[in-house]
């Protein structure tokens, strides 16, 4: 597959991204020649520049009928979420998940994981404990967009002047997200497969410090793929990047468990 170099996914990073780069006669995806609104060798519609309308046209026609090779291709984006929300941010979206899409499709999978190891459950088996586990597990699957707001939020504070706007770059951060939430199930499977309090008490206790490592490494390795940044030039945008997301993310969480055992406690009339 051969590209133009106006179009191709791997644009220069000095080359700021615009409008300009979606007027083309050649589909942003393979390449070929346009004669209509649908490319005629890979059959994907002719892509438009990212934007809050688009998105969610997009995200409607996706969600309309489900795809097995969403699944197929989503697995993709655990090593190369920042490739693969370049790669649709520039146009190439036939065979790429919608950022929505495989985000839902994360949570999912991921709240079956957790209902397994009733990582929420209260130890004590009273009455007003599991009313209070129900109101929680409710208002705790909100708290699974946090890490995609901590992304967006410090990939504009830090990134905002290469010329992305604000719908491109909350693709990448949904794809870190979905990324964020498959490193929380693999942290589940030892819960599921060995029921012991004492280990349920120490990964209560430590896994959010090694979990937020884990999720700043693989969110810098996906700013390193997305804006194509060289190490040594821009190692200490990468490093503020990647240092923003871990305190965001932190202060978020914190604030949002409050919030929670705060609106719990109104609504059980404590």
């Amino acid at each position: 597959m051969t590209s133009s170099p106006n179009t191709s996914p791997n644009t220069s990073p000095s080359t700021p991204i615009n409008d300009a780069l979606f007027d083309t006669t050649a589909c942003l995806n393979c390449g070929a020649a346009l004669t209509g609104p649908f490319c005629a060798h890979c059959g994907q519609k002719k892509a438009a520049r990212m934007g809050t309308r688009m998105v969610r046209k997009e995200a409607w026609e996706r969600f309309r009928w489900f795809e097995w090779s969403t699944i197929r291709n989503a697995l993709r984006v655990l090593p190369q979420p920042g490739t693969m929300a370049r790669e649709y941010v520039l146009g190439q979206r036939k065979d790429h998940p919608h950022p929505l899409t495989l985000l839902f499709l994360s949570i999912g999978f991921l709240l079956i994981v957790l209902g397994h190891t009733d990582y929420l459950r209260p130890e004590l088996p009273s009455e007003a404990a599991q009313r209070m586990y129900a109101l929680v597990t409710g208002y705790s699957k909100w708290s699974f967009s946090l890490g995609a707001v901590a992304a967006l939020a410090s990939m504009w504070l830090v990134f905002r002047r290469r010329g992305y706007n604000l719908a491109e770059l909350l693709a990448l951060a949904l794809y870190c997200q979905a990324v964020f939430i498959a490193l929380q199930m693999v942290n589940q499977l030892p819960l599921v497969l060995a029921h012991s309090p004492e280990l349920l008490k120490w990964h209560k206790q430590w896994s959010p410090w090694y979990m937020t490592a884990l999720q700043t490494l693989m969110f810098m390795l996906a700013l390193r793929q997305f804006f194509l940044l060289d190490l040594r030039r821009d190692a200490g945008w990468l490093l503020l990047a990647g240092a923003l997301f871990a305190g965001l993310k932190w202060q978020a969480t914190q604030l949002y468990a409050r919030g929670v055992v705060e609106l719990v406690l109104w609504q059980m009339g404590g």
